[in-house]
């Protein structure tokens, strides 16, 4: 299945660690850089959701699509489950122009797989829309959660690798002592690759 567009509608409230956190693990005790490291959690976070293809924190998706397949696998896993995220939207325009709002009892969510999917209700079957362009909308949530905690910790010590390295090295290139990057990667990857899902069919 391929989707036309994916939209983030809403960004996360929180990150996986902490300035205050980060700080800890950098054993940094003023507060000049705050700022700065905050922006490096941030990041650190983008970095991780892109390498692994996942939402981190409580995030609102919005997908189009071309047509109805068989299954809509939902990217960005996983699937919110925390109370008041676990609503699905899908709309549609309709062979005669106009945007209908598809009924929650006419599919199946699925939040069991990763990727989430949606498919039609038993015997059931998507209703008919125009072929065209986005003609078909889908709008959900994914997270871990609301809280950085929520995360799991192997993921949140990548993000504290990647900070502290953004902090310690403000170059793209090292020099001297820094100029090896080969352990850095490693460890990432090491716990990154752990939390690989897969890939979508």
């Amino acid at each position: 299945m391929r989707y036309r567009s994916l939209i983030r509608v809403t960004e996360p409230t929180v990150e996986p660690v902490s300035v205050a956190e980060a700080k800890s693990h950098m054993r940094v005790e003023h507060s000049a850089d705050d700022t700065l490291i905050g922006d490096y959690v941030k990041a650190g976070r983008e970095y991780v959701e892109e390498y692994l293809d996942v939402t981190l924190l409580l995030t609102q998706w919005r997908m189009k699509l071309d047509i109805f397949a068989p299954v809509i696998q939902l990217p960005r896993p996983q699937m919110a489950t925390a109370a008041g995220y676990t609503d699905v939207a899908i709309t549609y325009t309709t062979e005669a122009n106009t945007v209908q709002t598809l009924n929650s009892n006419q599919y199946r969510i699925d939040r069991d797989t990763k990727p989430g999917e949606l498919r039609p209700i038993y015997a059931g079957s998507w209703p008919s829309h125009r072929a065209d362009y986005n003609s078909i909308s889908v709008t959900w949530w994914a997270g871990y959660g609301a809280a950085g905690s929520d995360v799991p910790q192997r993921i949140r010590h990548a993000v504290l690798l990647l900070v502290t390295h953004l902090y310690e090295n403000r170059s793209a290139v090292g020099v001297g002592a820094n100029a090896n990057s080969k352990p850095l990667e490693f460890a990432l990857k090491t716990l990154l690759d752990s939390s690989r899902w897969g890939g979508y069919l």
